[in-house]
């Protein structure tokens, strides 16, 4: 039964890829499209990001919170949250983007060649790399001329030491470092508008109610929201 599931996986992937991508775009074969494009898709479409298969090269990390893109269109750190209201997404997004300075930039490319990240196969390639429920997963696409790559790797902190887990933690978490991650990610977090919201749909987070009349007007109106989509 679970080799027929993981086959029925690998089609429906396989579609998603095909009605996805020009014919002209060359996937890398250490990428893995299996689990995660699809859904990821979506995402940068939600966000506006660059699409795989637009004329224009790019370097992208991501995870569950955010995403950094670096291209000669624009060099940027995006969050966004997806507003719950009674367990169910309303549709409504909060998206926040930070603009990368130079030597940002400039950091992050030579750290990914220092690295050797290209290298790095995705992660289901890589025997030692052990899978989980919990955790983070990290996206890494690079997009030169014709050629794309996409791949993932299941919480690095949690592997165990070997070459290329020490690498994509060490790429990973670095970037943190050099784009200030933690002060950027608290002050959207203050930011975001919603009274419940998720990530990526990996983490939902609720704030404390106060009856307050902003929070009944708020109610009324997501009430409102939530008729009307189960009517349509």
């Amino acid at each position: 039964m679970k080799i027929v599931i993981q086959l029925f996986c690998l089609l429906i992937a396989s579609n998603l890829f095909g009605q996805k991508f020009s014919s002209a775009i060359e996937l890398t074969k250490d990428s893995d499209t299996t689990f995660w494009y699809g859904y990821h898709l979506k995402n940068i479409e939600k966000i506006n990001l660059i699409k795989p298969d637009s004329d224009t090269d790019f370097l992208r990390v991501s995870s569950s919170r955010y995403f950094l893109e670096i291209s000669p269109i624009a060099n940027r750190m995006v969050f966004y949250a997806n507003e719950l209201w009674k367990g169910v997404q309303t549709g409504e997004s909060f998206i926040k983007s930070y603009d990368l300075t130079a030597q940002q930039v400039s950091d992050i490319k030579q750290l990914y060649k220092k690295l050797d990240v290209q290298k790095i196969p995705s992660d289901k390639f890589i025997k030692s790399w052990q899978q989980g429920f919990d955790g983070i997963t990290y996206i890494i696409e690079e997009k030169s001329h014709k050629l794309y790559a996409f791949k993932n790797y299941w919480t690095p902190s949690a592997q165990y030491e070997f070459d290329e887990s020490r690498r994509i933690l060490a790429f990973t978490s670095t970037i943190e470092e050099i784009v200030d991650y933690s002060s950027k990610w608290k002050e959207f977090q203050r930011e975001i508008p919603f009274y419940g919201w998720t990530y990526n749909g990996s983490l939902i987070v609720l704030k404390v109610i106060v009856n307050t009349k902003e929070y009944r007007k708020y109610k009324r109106k997501k009430n409102r929201q939530l008729r009307d989509k189960k009517l349509q």
